[in-house]
């Protein structure tokens, strides 16, 4: 199911939703959720700070890349102007709107507990955004009174966020959370773990599966480093449609359905 959701202007991470359910109290001490190093040992190594941008053999994408080299790339995405997606089965895709603007800013893709956040951000061509990103991030964890651990991830750095939340039952708590940043050409991707995803290390690598398929596109007209590459829902099929040719924003799994356009209020924290 498409779905399309209010979002709040304050904060830098989702707040409690259906998605992040079981993050209690009890999941800020888990050490699942602990970045990983590439032979799976946990890490807090401190954040690196060079302009250098990391490889992206694996994704995600930038749509200039998709040559057809990748045998994956010849499977349909999920067209969302400034990202393209391909959701696991049964995955539900909710689009999240910045209420100050009235722009979808990030999608989040949830399966049961679990959800990562997906959102597009404006870079240099040549300097990576995402070390001074962690440093406002670990900032406002802190404001917040929460926590932020640095450890390292698929694509260099990332951070590990516990930060005070309102459980299901009305309770205070914590929401732990996993960020990652990806510097792509132009841009930088952010994924945010949410719920069984930042505390279960094989939902994780599920979800990061997700994020390694993203495509960016960020477009050739000029953008300041940190603005939002904008997101657009993916259009409504016309009566009859599958009897007309396809555009080229018509290739999304058929079992998403079309975007309900139905505005929630909620998920707190717009992106820093």
């Amino acid at each position: 199911m498409f779905r399309r959701r209010a979002k709040k202007t304050t904060g830098s991470e989702p707040g409690p939703s259906a998605a992040s359910a079981e993050a209690g109290t009890e999941h800020a001490e888990s050490t699942a959720a602990r970045p990983r190093t590439a032979s799976g040992t946990p890490s807090e190594t401190p954040a690196q700070t060079g302009s250098a941008k990391p490889p992206r053999p694996n994704g995600p994408w930038d749509v200039s890349e998709l040559d057809g080299s990748h045998g994956s790339h010849a499977l349909p995405r999920l067209d969302l102007g400034g990202l393209r997606i391909r959701p696991l089965p049964g995955m539900q895709v909710q689009m999240q709107v910045d209420q100050a603007t009235g722009k979808a800013t990030s999608v989040l893709l949830a399966e049961g507990p679990a959800a990562v956040q997906l959102m597009a951000i404006a870079a240099a061509k040549s300097a990576s955004l995402w070390p001074s990103t962690m440093a406002a991030i670990s900032a406002d964890a802190t404001r917040r009174r929460g926590s932020a651990k640095q450890g390292t991830g698929p694509w260099g750095p990332v951070l590990q966020l516990a930060v005070p939340a309102s459980t299901p039952d009305g309770k205070t708590g914590v929401q732990p959370s996993v960020v990652l940043g990806i510097d792509g050409p132009r841009w930088m991707l952010r994924a945010t773990m949410i719920g069984k995803a930042a505390v279960d290390q094989d939902t994780m690598n599920r979800m990061i599966g997700v994020v390694r398929d993203a495509v960016v596109v960020r477009g050739e007209h000029p953008m300041p480093p940190g603005e939002f590459i904008p997101l657009t829902p993916p259009p409504r099929p016309e009566p009859g449609a599958d009897d007309e040719p396809s555009d080229s924003r018509s290739d999304a799994p058929e079992a998403l359905g079309p975007d309900q356009a139905d505005a929630e209020a909620g998920a707190s924290g717009a992106p820093t």
